[in-house]
């Protein structure tokens, strides 16, 4: 561990508890982002040492940026992941483990070591991260890992699991990896919508929606979730739609797609009574 060091790219609230994590773990961690205000609060609360002047001479690069766009966070954009992947490609030490815990759809970790010309170890780690129980489900929890070669996951294993000891879950297939956080969270939208269809049913069709929940639920394997606003937050809706593009190509028909279009009749069907600034119920994960 001694002499080891880590840079952390993008200190939003994932990339943050990272560096906070690693820091405590007696590592030497810099930060990287574009803004300013990130950087200075990580170094303000000494998650972090200092601000990268340069990608160069790092052993450990953990990728946490937004895979949203900067208009609209219900869509994916991956430009600013290949923007970093660009310039670790000139900059970056080789041999050195580049771990991206940023969401990413299938195929994004190979294009990246493509980038790279192999020069580094590439592996996702998707983060299973929820702040409101940061204890338990921060970032020492078992966590996916794939790697695009064996090395890579060797790499990982010595990293994550021995260095950091976070239980891991290895995965023949890096897309695999790629697929965790997109599916679960697609499959967390689909929960939430068949909840706003059935609301919306028993508002129209004059049923006690919360009686008829209640008695659903009283079976053990069954929790029909209780819908608010309408899905918010950063990860389902942008998360889903990635994994949407990926069933366009393979299906005619996607469940997903349905949830949207719920989604949306059902964020109409709640506007007229719901108050300003009431935050979303389905939180970043």
């Amino acid at each position: 561990m001694i002499g080891k060091r880590v840079l952390v790219v993008g200190l939003g609230q994932i990339g943050y508890s990272n560096a906070e994590y690693m820091t405590m773990k007696g590592l030497d961690v810099d930060g990287f982002d574009i803004n300013e205000k990130a950087v200075q609060r990580a170094i303000d609360d000494q998650v972090i040492k200092k601000k990268a002047g340069s990608f160069s001479g790092y052993d450990y690069y953990i990728i946490c940026i937004s895979t949203h766009r900067p208009e609209d966070m219900f869509q994916p954009h991956l430009d600013g992941l290949f923007d970093i992947a660009k310039r670790l490609s000139y900059e970056g030490k080789a041999g050195a483990l580049v771990g991206i815990d940023s969401t990413v759809t299938r195929g994004t970790s190979e294009k990246i070591l493509g980038m790279l010309r192999h020069r580094m170890h590439v592996v996702h780690v998707p983060h299973w991260f929820y702040i409101n129980e940061k204890h338990d489900h921060g970032v020492r929890q078992t966590r996916v890992v794939g790697g695009c070669e064996a090395c890579c996951v060797e790499k990982a294993r010595e990293f994550y699991g021995e260095m950091l000891d976070i239980p891991l879950h290895p995965v023949e297939s890096i897309e695999v990896a790629e697929l965790c956080k997109i599916v679960e969270n697609s499959y967390r939208f689909m929960e939430i919508a068949f909840a706003e269809e059935l609301k919306m049913f028993c508002d129209r069709s004059g049923i006690d929606f919360a009686e008829l929940r209640g008695a659903i639920n009283t079976k053990w394997n069954v929790k029909v979730l209780e819908p608010r606003e309408g899905i918010g937050g950063h990860c389902l809706p942008k998360d889903s739609q990635m994994f949407l593009g990926l069933l366009k190509n393979v299906l005619d028909t996607s469940i997903i797609e349905a949830a949207k279009k719920v989604d949306g009749e059902y964020r109409q069907h709640v506007s007229y009574k719901v108050p300003a600034g009431i935050p979303s119920i389905h939180p970043v994960r």
